[in-house]
């Protein structure tokens, strides 16, 4: 940190904090990795791209920060220049696999020295798909967004010759509840969650411990949902009163209780933790929460579902950690609170000109373990659904991926049946 300019030093984050305690726990784990996927149609200048990416790494801090201890304290120093190697090449059509295997490794990123990111680029013959590497602790969902808006700023003013600078994005100071709203909210949670079970592990199979999952490798199965089911589940949350995340989170728990026998376990749920200023930010602005599973096999199932997200929301400004503290009352938990998570995708994917060049950003799964098993659902613009369902390796989900795949397909088709074709899911081989 010595030979590098420090431009302001502020607290770390709640989230950050646990990354960062991540990392000292498992190092680079794939959990811990992000990796996003914009495309560029259209006759790609590369040297226009190079600049364009290195304009955005100076706009936003979040590319540019180092998290050290000071003071006991986790704190994000800001620095005055990005920490990067030069974008990587790689062979024309290269793709999200690809790209991975060449970009994430045990010593892509360092955050005690700001190294956070990296960058790829795959030409074609139709334009180029460009890959940012990226460690958690500065990126979620929605700044691959944010990303592909400013790479397009940047590359347009490039491509006409001028220099691609864009106006700094500085980070605020995270607020986080005092200690009178922490009070609250520990005991809203404990409320919530008392008596809340384990999803049990099918076929007793075995369950990694959290620093085995945090290193395992991914199983994954792949699913595309066509327009009509997504027309069938707002239809669904239209007649339910509540948002289509809902129904989609209903009909997961649904098919994990029809595996496992399980009843009243939790399923975790990434939320939006953005203020109205952080919308064109780039950082982990999120919070992972647990959301109740009700009673799922009687009629209502989506109604009762939607009341416990609505518990959720009312307690989601306490940070993830703390509603593990708040709730894990009993020893010897495989993971504390809960083994699922569900994360839906939701968000407008704009098509964005860049001079000659037009960009859009693709849909991409995780590529590290965050659960015993995990739903990711993507809604595309044409309506189209895409779903990975993902465990490690190690444990007993993997080889029930396709298992849960149809169960979903199953609940899917059973909340809208007269909308739903008989296999509204395609599946689709791995990656």
């Amino acid at each position: 940190m010595t030979e590098r300019t420090a431009l302001r030093v502020q607290p770390a984050s709640a989230l950050e904090r646990q990354f960062w305690l991540g990392e000292q726990i498992a190092p680079a784990s794939p959990a811990n990795w992000v990796l996003a996927e914009v495309r560029a149609d259209g006759p790609v200048d590369p040297s226009a791209l190079d600049a364009a990416l290195s304009a955005v790494a100076r706009r936003h801090e979040s590319l540019r920060t180092a998290f050290v201890i000071e003071r006991g304290q986790v704190v994000r120093t800001v620095l005055a220049e990005p920490v990067a190697e030069p974008p990587l090449r790689l062979p024309a059509g290269a793709r999200f696999a690809d790209a991975a295997a060449a970009l994430l490794g045990a010593d892509t990123f360092d955050i005690a020295a700001g190294r956070v990111h990296r960058a790829a680029i795959a030409p074609d013959d139709q334009g180029a798909t460009v890959f940012l590497a990226v460690h958690h602790i500065a990126f979620d969902g929605l700044s691959q967004e944010v990303f592909a808006t400013d790479l397009a700023r940047a590359y347009g003013l490039a491509a006409e010759g001028r220099a691609p600078e864009l106006p700094v994005r500085e980070r605020p100071v995270p607020v986080e509840p005092d200690a009178a709203q922490r009070t609250e909210l520990t005991a809203h949670w404990r409320t919530v969650l008392a008596g809340a079970a384990d999803l049990p592990v099918p076929d007793d199979g075995p369950a990694p411990g959290q620093r085995a999952l945090a290193r395992a490798g991914l199983a994954e199965r792949r699913t595309t949902c066509p327009p009509t089911v997504w027309q069938a589940v707002c239809a669904e949350a239209r007649r339910s009163a509540c948002s289509p995340f809902v129904v989609l989170l209903a009909a997961y728990g649904r098919a994990l209780a029809g595996l496992t026998g399980g009843a009243d376990f939790c399923v975790g749920t990434p939320v939006v933790a953005r203020s109205a200023g952080q919308a064109d930010e780039l950082g982990c602005l999120i919070n992972t929460v647990p959301v109740r599973m009700p009673e799922l096999s009687a009629p209502g199932a989506v109604e009762r579902v939607w009341a416990s997200v609505r518990e959720t929301i009312l307690g989601s400004a306490l940070p993830c950690d703390e509603i593990v503290r708040a709730a894990r009352t009993v020893a010897g938990r495989r993971m504390p609170v809960f083994q699922a998570v569900f994360a839906f995708e939701s968000w407008r994917r704009v098509e964005h000109p860049a001079g000659p060049v037009r960009m859009h950003t693709v849909p991409v799964p995780p590529v590290g373990a965050v659960a015993e098993v995990q739903l990711q659902v993507c809604e595309l613009p044409d309506g189209t659904l895409k779903c990975v369902v993902q465990a490690p390796t190690t444990g007993a989900w993997a080889h029930r991926l396709t298992d849960l795949t149809d169960a979903f397909r199953t609940q899917l088709g059973l909340l809208a049946p007269a909308s739903v074709p008989s296999h509204p899911l395609v599946p689709e081989g791995p990656a």
